[in-house]
C-alpha cells in the first residue's frame, strides 16, 4: 500500500501469558546509517499522558502532528494505574532490547523520534479498535495511537499490539504466521517471542494469506528490524 491511511488493528481475546516472556538476543552497538553519521541509537518516546495532537500532511512527533488526525484533538491520558504502566513499558523494552532503541518516557521535544501515544478510545469508527498506524511503505511514518478501551485491562496484551504497530510503522512488518514471532497474534502456540530471523508468510487481522505491507508475500522480522535500526561498529 501507498497511501496515508490508518492501519485498524481489534483487539482479540488475550492471554495475559501470551507475550510475558520473551526470547531476545542481545546486540551490541548503536544506531547510525553510515561510518559518517553520528552514532546515536532511534528514540522511542512512549506517551501516556495524551495531549493536543492535530493534523498534518506528514509525521511529526516533536509537533504533536499526524497525518492520522482528521483536526486538533485532545487527547486524554492512559488510564490504567503506574504498576501497569511500568509493566508495559518494561515489556516493550525488552521485545526492543536486540536493536539499538532507546526507549523513553521522557519528551525528547524536537529531537528526531517516533512516538508511541496511549489514550482511551479511538475518535472514529469501529470503536473496537485498539491501535492505528499508518499505512504506507517506506514512509517517514512517526506516531502510532494505543486505545486502553478496547484491550483487555492486562499489561502484556496492550505490549504485544504496540509493538506490532511500532514494527509495521517502523520496519514495514506486517502480520505474519510464525507462532514464535512478535507480529503474530495467534493465541494457543508460543508464549516465548521475539523477532525471528526466519522467513514467515504474510497474512491478515484474520490470520488469512495476504500480501506484505511493501509487497511480496514473505517476510524475515528480524533482518527487517535489523535493517531499519542499523547498528553501528
Amino acid at each position: 500500500m501507498t497511501g496515508s491511511h490508518p492501519v485498524h488493528r481489534r483487539a482479540r481475546p488475550c492471554d495475559d501469558d501470551l507475550v510475558r516472556t520473551l526470547a531476545l538476543v542481545a546486540l551490541i552497538g548503536c544506531g547510525g546509517h553510515s561510518a559518517t553519521t553520528a552514532c546515536q541509537p532511534s528514540i522511542l518516546y512512549l506517551d501516556r499522558a495524551g495531549g493536543m495532537y492535530d493534523h498534518g500532511a506528514t509525521d511529526s512527533a516533536g509537533a504533536n502532528r499526524s497525518v492520522l488526525l482528521d483536526g486538533p484533538r485532545q487527547l486524554p491520558g492512559w488510564p490504567r494505574d503506574d504498576a501497569q504502566w511500568a509493566e508495559v513499558v518494561s515489556c516493550i523494552a525488552a521485545a526492543l532490547a536486540p536493536f539499538p532503541i532507546d526507549v523513553t518516557e521522557d519528551d525528547p521535544g524536537a529531537s528526531p523520534h517516533v512516538e508511541l501515544v496511549f489514550t482511551t478510545t479511538y475518535w472514529a469508527e469501529p470503536s473496537a479498535t485498539t491501535m492505528i498506524v499508518p499505512d504506507g511503505c517506506g514512509d517517514d511514518h512517526q506516531l502510532e495511537f494505543v486505545f486502553a478501551d478496547a484491550l483487555p485491562p492486562t499489561p502484556t496484551p496492550v505490549c504485544q499490539i504496540a509493538i506490532v504497530g511500532y514494527a509495521e510503522m517502523t520496519a514495514d512488518l506486517t502480520l505474519d504466521d510464525n507462532c514464535q514471532d512478535l507480529v503474530n497474534l495467534a493465541q494457543d502456540c508460543s508464549q516465548t517471542r521475539s523477532f525471528v530471523d526466519a522467513t514467515a508468510s504474510c497474512v491478515d487481522d484474520f490470520e488469512q494469506p495476504a500480501a506484505c505491507r511493501c509487497g511480496g508475500t514473505t517476510e524475515d522480522t528480524y533482518q527487517a528490524m535489523v535493517a531499519a535500526h542499523p547498528a553501528c561498529d
